[in-house]
């Protein structure tokens, strides 16, 4: 297996072997926000939301159409939940291309702390059978890790 996944990527350089995304939310004390980053394969981006809309779409810097379109697929997939409404309470700050990858960035201006709730991390799960979302999140020296997946889309975060 492994050879072959060697193999391919001499002859489709893009492609890559396993579909994840890895989302970091770090409580700023001193700003009293959530400063939340998910970094996304750009392919994979692209891929999913040319699925979900029926149109070729690229992920191009600078562009606002791009970057609202991304935006719009974020807040539908990545949010908090309450009950069976999911929320997105949090403030959009853009995306920033980097090699293969794009940096989606946003924050949650609030001192609430966010254990208790419930997040939803369907990134990509429509698109890829073996999708996982990793989320790690870290408060005043506390740090917990999440995996999401198909059967686990949403979680309760805790201490």
């Amino acid at each position: 297996m492994k050879g072959l996944v060697l193999f391919l990527g001499l002859f489709f350089p893009d492609l890559h072997p396993f579909h994840s995304s890895v989302t970091e939310m770090i409580y700023n004390v001193k700003d009293q926000s959530w400063e939340i980053s998910i970094r996304l394969f750009q392919d994979d981006l692209e891929q999913t939301i040319s699925a979900a809309t029926g149109k070729k779409f690229r992920m191009i810097p600078g562009d606002e159409a791009a970057e609202k379109t991304v935006e719009a697929y974020v807040r539908k997939h990545f949010g908090f939940r309450s009950g069976k409404q999911m929320t997105t309470p949090y403030r959009w700050l853009g995306t920033e291309p980097q090699q293969d990858a794009i940096w989606v960035y946003l924050e949650i201006p609030t001192t609430a702390d966010l254990a208790g709730s419930y997040l939803e991390n369907s990134l990509f799960l429509d698109e890829f059978e073996d999708q996982t979302n990793l989320v790690s999140w870290s408060s005043q020296g506390a740090k917990k890790s999440y995996l999401f997946r198909k059967t686990q889309e949403v979680q309760q975060l805790s201490r």
